[in-house]
């Protein structure tokens, strides 16, 4: 098999000539699995990795597609290990020990990588390198009659490992009706170094001259994702699942702060995510089932900032970071950066530390109630309910800096306040279909969603100032500090300082209250022909509200900069309202829709559908009050072997009141076809 992959990655091919060689080599341990049943087809599937196997079901055209002869595949510089299987024994019945009729196989290759060019933009884009790999393994156990001790039947399946960036493990195990247990296993590495993202672009006239060759928000990070289910009783009127999930994500990565200058900061990554799944299902009437689930989610994120080096130093022998811009014709960052005994300008902007820790610690507690009914002869209903109230909380916010930012005389500054926000959320969903007649339904949809988002942060921040980095900051005090406050001790401000003392009080809303119904009849007017057309009225009522309050504090000398007029002891403070706002929205909108379906012969499907959408108001600019959605599809399948698809979608929409003029398109068109002649070929 040989994929140049010409479209997808033709501007990278240009940069980056490389090729990938992958030999595969597939190897029946007892016998081939055949892909014949939803779950080892699926376990064979390189989708995406969140998916579960009952959640990707097999066809014959993927089964056909995995039964290829072996032999040397190039895989020219594809990211994700995507490529089919090379089973060669799926007519092996397979061998039987004990109770069990056992298949398994193993495939094992390798790459063969070369690349020219930036190391980085291979591993950014294609991550791939040579090396022995196992291409997939898959073990089916299955007991034909049901009589296996522990479980009838069991599937695992493997791909990915011995160096590739992407390795999935997938388990289920089903006893009968008794329980059926399923797990997922994947991980995922990633590097990104695009060397001209954040970069300075440093010119080479700059005195010293100091390229950036990297990104400075270069990451390299690993993700571990790890998920259980079990169903207990399926076919009970009483049925149980239980679920968790554990997802990590940690690793090395890099990002700047502007502070007079910009420093490059080492950021150690760690994100981890724990979720919980309990619920109960109750089938105790005829085609009803009423369920009740409880989720609950709980995120800590622990990721922290510290300066990635300090490659000078100050004439005292102390270490200092310049920065990463180096441009001394425009002063940065400083006309003099380095001075003529090879020292650091202590006069220049810079950075002797900084650090940053912000933890996060968010809480999603949810509780589910839903049920779907047929009990009724000509009526079927099915409904939800949910409810959540969940927060986000940073409690130990801090971040500090030393150094000097030479336009205010910015020294040391400190900044921790506590930051808290709650979202609540209600859902309620109810469908009903009523079957007049064989031919005639009635439909109507009804959602309700009403959410709420109060948020408060409470920073607090300490300034100190001094003319460069060889001179500690000066801490007020009126005792050393006395009119005319020209002492040495006094704090050393310019007219460009900032406040000595910052507090403020940030308080945020936001909530909306919508209510969707949609109403609908259907009518085949033929066995071949179908149609429906129906009306949508949609409520929206949102509500934001902002307050920024800042109180700050001016020490002398010059406690009257910034326009501080409230001088009470020599210390003048500000208040200053910088943002309050509150507003409200009120959307109503209006859809008429209609569809239609025809089959005019058996191999041949046609569907139709479009929404005419008009609405009073928008939320923001670039959201259309009045939109026009077409769909057209096709499928045709004019022998067993072959399949026919095409679909054309349409969207105009437009917002042209007087002060906005909106108008958005998107037209897309698509055709796909499937040959599978049989055999090893499709």
């Amino acid at each position: 098999m040989v994929d140049m992959l010409a479209s997808r990655h033709l501007s990278i091919l240009r940069r980056i000539p490389a090729l990938s060689l992958m030999v595969a080599l597939s190897y029946p341990a007892l016998a081939a699995q055949q892909p014949s049943t939803p779950e080892a087809s699926a376990l064979q599937q390189t989708s995406t990795p969140g998916a579960s196997a009952a959640q990707q079901p097999s066809t014959p055209e993927a089964s056909a597609a995995r039964q290829i002869p072996p032999g040397i595949a190039v895989d020219s510089v594809r990211k994700t290990v995507d490529l089919p299987g090379y089973v060669t024994t799926g007519q092996n019945e397979g061998k039987t020990l004990g109770e069990y009729e056992v298949k398994q196989t193993f495939e094992f290759g390798g790459r063969v990588a070369d690349w020219t060019g930036s190391r980085s933009m291979w591993s950014s884009y294609v991550n791939v390198d040579s090396g022995p790999r196992l291409l997939e393994q898959t073990l089916d156990m299955h007991s034909a009659d049901h009589t296996g001790f522990l479980f009838d039947d069991l599937t695992l399946g493997n791909f990915g490992y011995g160096g590739d960036p992407n390795n999935i493990t997938r388990l289920q195990i089903q006893k009968g009706t008794l329980y059926n247990f399923q797990g997922n296993f994947r991980r995922d590495k990633n590097f990104f170094d695009y060397d001209l993202l954040a970069n300075p672009l440093n010119p080479p006239t700059s005195n010293p001259n100091r390229p950036v060759l990297t990104s400075p928000h270069l990451f390299e990070t690993t993700r571990r994702m790890t998920d259980f289910s079990l169903n207990l009783f399926n076919q009970s009127p009483v049925q149980l699942r239980l679920g968790y999930g554990h997802y990590v994500n940690d690793g090395t990565s890099y990002s700047s702060i502007h502070q007079g200058t910009d420093a490059l900061l080492f950021q150690p990554t760690q994100n981890r995510s724990d979720n919980y799944q309990a619920g109960v299902s109750f089938r105790l009437l005829p085609r009803t089932s009423l369920n009740y689930d409880q989720f609950y989610t709980h995120y800590k994120n622990d990721s922290s900032w510290q300066l990635a080096g300090l490659p000078f130093v100050l004439p005292n022998g102390t270490p200092v970071d310049l920065g990463l811009p180096f441009d001394t014709v425009t002063g940065n960052p400083c006309s003099t950066p380095v001075q003529a005994n090879g020292a650091a300008n202590p006069s220049c902007n810079g950075f002797l530390s900084y650090t940053k820790f912000s933890p996060i610690r968010n809480s999603y507690p949810v509780e589910q109630f839903s049920f779907q009914s047929a009990y009724f002869r000509k009526l079927d209903m099915s409904g939800r309910a949910s409810y959540s109230g969940s927060d986000s909380d940073r409690p130990s916010y801090s971040e500090t800096f030393d150094g000097l930012i030479s336009k205010s005389g910015l020294r040391l500054s400190t900044e921790t306040g506590p930051a808290k926000a709650r979202r609540v959320n209600a859902t309620v969903d109810y469908g009903l279909t009523i079957h007049v007649t064989d031919k005639f339904r009635i439909v109507d949809d009804f959602r309700f969603s009403d959410f709420r988002i109060p948020g408060t942060w409470a920073p607090a921040e300490n300034d100190f100032f001094a003319a460069n980095m060889l001179t500690p900051p000066n801490v007020y005090d009126p005792a050393t500090c006395p009119p005319p406050f020209t002492a040495a001790a006094c704090p050393q401000h310019t007219s460009k300082s900032g406040p000595d003392v910052i507090q403020a009080a940030v308080n945020n809303y936001l909530g909306q209250d919508s209510k969707i119904n949609t109403f609908e009849l259907e009518y085949d007017l033929t066995k071949n022909v179908s149609a429906h057309l129906g009306y949508r009225y949609q409520r929206r009522d949102i509500t934001n509200r902002f307050s920024y309050v800042t109180v700050n504090t001016f020490f002398p000398n010059l406690n009257t900069r910034g326009g501080c007029t409230q001088v009470v002891n020599n210390v003048c403070t500000q208040t200053t309202v910088l943002l309050n706002e509150s507003d409200s929205t009120e959307i109503n909108g209006h859809s008429g829709l209609f569809g239609i379906t025809a089959r005019p012969v058996s191999n041949l499907r046609v569907t139709f559908d479009t929404e005419f959408y008009s609405a009073d108001n928008t939320f923001t600019r670039v959201v259309p009050r009045q939109f026009q959605d077409y769909s057209v599809r096709l499928t045709y399948k004019p022998r067993n072997w072959i399949d026919f698809g095409s679909a054309i979608v349409i969207h105009e929409g437009r917002n042209n009141v007087s002060d906005v003029g909106h108008l958005d398109h998107n037209r897309s068109y698509g055709f796909n076809a499937s040959v599978n002649p049989g055999g090893s070929y499709s």
